[in-house]
């Protein structure tokens, strides 16, 4: 018999092939021990054991992403899945076989994938950037940071909190990349431009509107800006809430002059997370 669900629920599928068909695009993620994966596992599998799901939420994939939890003993890919499903996540399943009954269930032992995404639109604009000097701003716990530094940038990750750079920190170590970490209040004071100027500045679900002209000088001629937060819209759904922390329809594309727009996208308001986005270059050469 299978264990009673918790109040968050979640799901027991008699195997990946039926977990699939429930949630197409799931993510699998293996919660046994680092030596255990190591000496087999699904194709596809992210690794990550309960005990570090705390301090590891930043290598799990986005909440409204499905998850399927595996173990050798289903009953501890059971208990993960129910440690899972109060971060967030607004779908989990759990297999309720062990991985030696799966097809293929240890036959992959290459290193774990990646579940984790800084931002889609990110990922995307990625391979539009000069590759060279990078700012994750309000970086919080990384991933834009250690997605730019896989990616040949040198890295500099900024945030008021030290506790997430200390984590954003492991988290590139964990990865084989290198980030360099700043605590930093950009909400009072005064920030000194940089010099020379970022190649690259990426701001990630952060709003303080005072920062945009900052922002637009600290870009090296020739920078790209990515920014991508939430716009009204989004306040229907839950946080955030306040004004001060979403974009008007039309703001983000009005809010750097001096910038040469390449993108621009909104999402319409009735679907979450309701964002906008942008891709911009200072220009090589003053207008």
């Amino acid at each position: 018999m299978r264990p009673h669900a918790t109040a968050v629920a979640v799901t027991g599928v008699a195997s990946r092939a039926e977990a699939l068909a429930l949630a197409p695009g799931l993510r699998i993620l293996d919660v046994r021990s680092t030596e255990a994966f190591a000496h087999g596992h699904l194709p596809l599998a992210g690794h990550c054991p309960p005990e570090a799901f705390a301090l590891r939420r930043m290598e799990l994939p986005a909440r409204n992403v499905p998850v399927l939890t595996v173990h050798d003993d289903p009953r501890l890919a059971f208990e993960a899945a129910e440690q899972l499903a109060p971060l967030g996540f607004e779908r989990v399943l759990w297999l309720d076989r062990a991985l030696a009954q799966e097809p293929t269930g240890h036959a992959d032992r290459s290193p774990a994938a990646r579940l984790w995404s800084p931002s889609r639109f990110l990922e995307r604009v990625t391979p539009q950037l000069r590759v060279g000097r990078a700012l994750d701003l309000a970086s919080g716990s990384g991933r834009a940071a250690v997605h730019l530094a896989l990616a040949g940038f040198t890295v500099e990750a900024w945030d008021v909190d030290a506790t997430a750079l200390t984590l954003a920190e492991a988290f590139a170590s964990r990865h084989g990349a290198r980030i360099t970490t700043r605590v930093c209040d950009l909400e009072t004071g005064t920030l000194a431009v940089p010099e020379p100027g970022f190649d690259v500045i990426v701001v990630i679900r952060y709003l303080h509107r005072p920062l945009f002209p900052w922002i637009e000088r600290a870009l090296a001629p020739g920078g790209a800006l990515v920014y991508e937060t939430f716009r009204r819209g989004q306040e229907q759904f839950g946080h955030p809430r306040r004004d001060r922390h979403l974009l008007e329809p039309g703001e983000l594309c009005n809010a750097f002059p001096g910038l040469r727009i390449e993108v621009h996208e909104e999402d319409a308001p009735g679907t979450p997370p309701v964002m906008a986005r942008l891709l911009a270059h200072r220009p090589s050469e003053p207008r």
